[in-house]
């Protein structure tokens, strides 16, 4: 575990600036998992900046109450934020929500931000309907998959003369934990994520087995993702980054403090102390949205300096056997989205 302390005390008292009103005016921001928490913090952010918004939700009842909310929160007429449904334990609703962006209203011209933040923590093993622990199709297969629909909508905006979009995927610090010394060896066998979406491989007594794990798989996935972001001519045509909000006190640790009576007391106390709000953790969201070209690529963050961060990341993400594991699992991930998701064999090299 990587010593975060000064890092959280800061963010949880001094919030990130965000940009002046009206900084998004004129544009369309999609934020999926906007029903509550970080994202419909996000959301709030993104409106009353002057953006037309898209949220998503599972069901329409909860984007309805989404939608509400902000209208409340921010005063925004009702024709500023959209509510579409998205389910990322199936990938078929990943592939139907961009047909379904493409006809919307708002998205009809293209969007010009999107932000994937839907994400889960799961103390137990939960099997998605694709067949993958729920964490892996998530944070990572899923993900992906949006992350991969969506680039290739956003590079035909650059194309037809716009502005490069933003895309930003939801990352975590956590990412940094993984011991990953074993993964090519799992690869060489039944495969590093067949290997943790094993039941029989499911630890014991962790609270959160997966979630780094999934979020380290998704830094290698958005690492190839960014390759296909550049045109040949070394053109950026869509600006993407990794962004980490930080310890923040939402609901999504809820499976964690239903999984026994001492996590009830424990986790409202950790992030009572240490968490910081929605509000103050959705601004990095704002901050990867308004990243320029020079920082595609790059992982917001604040809570190490960037040369702390590089020295940290460096076994994960840039030593000898991170280079071969990065390859590995994004092959797996790239193999299993195209033969489930058939419109992909054009967009998977």
């Amino acid at each position: 575990m990587v010593y975060t302390l000064p890092g959280r005390l800061r963010d949880k008292l001094w919030p990130e600036s965000l940009p002046p009103p009206g900084s998004f005016d004129g544009q369309t921001v999609l934020v999926t998992g906007a029903t509550a928490g970080l994202g419909l913090a996000a959301a709030q952010h993104f409106t009353t900046l002057g953006a037309t918004v898209i949220i998503t939700s599972r069901s329409k009842a909860q984007g309805e109450a989404a939608r509400g909310q902000i209208a409340q929160y921010t005063g925004a007429p009702p024709g500023k934020i959209h509510a579409l449904q998205l389910d990322m334990n199936e990938y078929n609703s990943c592939v139907a929500l961009v047909n379904e962006l493409k006809q919307s209203e708002p998205g009809r011209r293209g969007i010009d931000y999107a932000v994937l933040n839907v994400g889960v923590i799961n103390p137990a093993f939960v099997e998605s309907t694709e067949g993958w622990e729920q964490t892996i199709q998530v944070n990572t297969l899923s993900t992906t998959l949006l992350g991969l629909l969506l680039l290739d909508w956003m590079k035909e905006m650059t194309y037809n003369g716009q502005r490069p979009p933003h895309l930003v995927f939801v990352a975590s610090r956590d990412h940094l934990d993984p011991d990953i010394s074993r993964w090519a060896e799992y690869g060489a066998k039944e495969g590093v994520l067949r290997h943790f979406s094993s039941r029989d491989n499911w630890p014991v007594g962790k609270l959160d087995p997966n979630y780094a794990n999934s979020k380290l798989m998704l830094m290698y996935a958005v690492e190839e993702l960014c390759k296909q972001a550049v045109a040949t001519d070394g053109r950026v045509l869509v600006i993407i980054n990794t962004v980490c909000p930080g310890l923040v006190a939402t609901d999504i640790a809820r499976s964690i403090v239903k999984s026994s009576p001492l996590m009830k007391i424990v986790v409202p106390i950790y992030l009572g102390f240490l968490g910081k709000s929605a509000d103050y953790g959705a601004r990095f969201y704002v901050t990867a949205a308004c990243a320029s070209q020079e920082q595609h690529g790059k992982n917001i963050q604040s809570l190490f300096t960037e040369e702390e961060y590089r020295g940290l990341a460096a076994p994960n993400l840039n030593s000898e056997n991170a280079q071969i594991v990065k390859k590995v699992v994004v092959k797996e991930i790239m193999d299993e989205l195209r033969a489930k998701v058939p419109s992909l064999h054009e967009l998977i090299p």
